[in-house]
């Protein structure tokens, strides 16, 4: 080597490798793209192999440069925690996190965040997480999110999880419904006409992805893309729905609704933190991670 290696070529390299793309990689890191460039170029010269071929309108890491990465990350891994130990993160210095969630997610944290005195100078703005997986990891790996917060696993390597927060399923309908009261047997539940909503990042309707065993077919009367607007009109009509037990309970008696359980066994739904494994170790995400996890303990 004509010089000595620079750790950035390695991190450079590593966010190019794992996004495929030097424009995105540029983007991650706030680089130039003629920056990043050059950067492989010179890696490429040190270490006398070619790292990235072009296929398509993208780039395919070579064999030489999927056996670095598969080094050198745990490394990196390793020396980002270490450095960790010497920061700090002060809340009372203030900063605007970006979380993804869910609706129930949202509906839950929004006003606790809201509540809580022990902020510092701290917000969280919540968004809606995006329906397409790819799109999510997407923007965590650009940092437009320091967090999301959804239910499912990420297939995603590069991500890492923790459960959050566990409840079950419900069904509900108007406290005027001419045929249900107080219960709801599986036999009524196929009778009744649906509104349903599809779980994020899934194409699966809520019971179908939830139940532990396969659900016949219904008659579904609206497809909504909303749980508020879900308990809307199932509130002005004779129609019922799967949802989370917090958000109905949060909404029901607002709405007129009957809250019931489900006719069949479901699994628990488990909203799941995800974040880059970049911010395992970074001190504001765990403070984030932390204050998140507390509010609903």
């Amino acid at each position: 080597m004509t010089d000595s290696l620079n750790l950035n070529l390695l991190t450079i390299f590593l966010e190019v490798y794992r996004l495929r793309s030097i424009t995105l990689a540029a983007e991650s890191l706030g680089l130039t793209q003629p920056g990043v460039s050059g950067a492989l170029k010179r890696l490429k010269q040190q270490l006398g192999c070619e790292l990235f071929v072009r296929e398509g309108r993208g780039i395919s890491p070579t064999n030489a440069a999927q056996q670095l990465a598969q080094q050198i990350e745990p490394a990196l891994n390793n020396l980002e925690f270490a450095l960790g130990n010497f920061r700090n993160f002060d809340p009372r210095k203030g900063r605007v996190f970006e979380v993804f969630v869910n609706e129930p997610m949202m509906s839950m944290l929004q006003p606790l965040v809201e509540q809580d005195e022990g902020m510092g100078n701290c917000s969280i703005r919540f968004n809606l997480a995006p329906n397409d997986e790819d799109e999510l990891l997407y923007k965590l790996n650009l940092q437009q999110a320091d967090l999301a917060i959804d239910i499912g696993q990420i297939s995603s390597q590069s991500y890492h999880s923790k459960p959050l927060y566990s409840e079950e399923l419900v069904v509900v309908c108007s406290n005027d419904h001419p045929r249900i009261t107080g219960s709801l047997s599986s036999e009524e539940y196929y009778h009744e006409q649906h509104i349903t909503v599809k779980v994020r990042r899934s194409k699966l309707y809520t019971a179908d992805y939830f139940a532990e065993e396969s659900m016949l077919q219904r008659k579904i009367s609206c497809e909504s893309h909303s749980l508020m607007s879900m308990m809307g009109l199932i509130a002005n009509s004779e129609c019922i729905g799967f949802m989370t037990s917090t958000f109905a309970n949060q909404y029901a008696d607002k709405l007129g609704l009957q809250i019931l359980n489900s006719p069949f066994e479901t699994k628990p739904v488990v909203h799941t933190m995800f974040w880059h494994s970049r911010n395992n170790n970074d001190p504001a995400q765990n403070w984030l991670r932390d204050k998140l996890s507390g509010l609903l303990v």
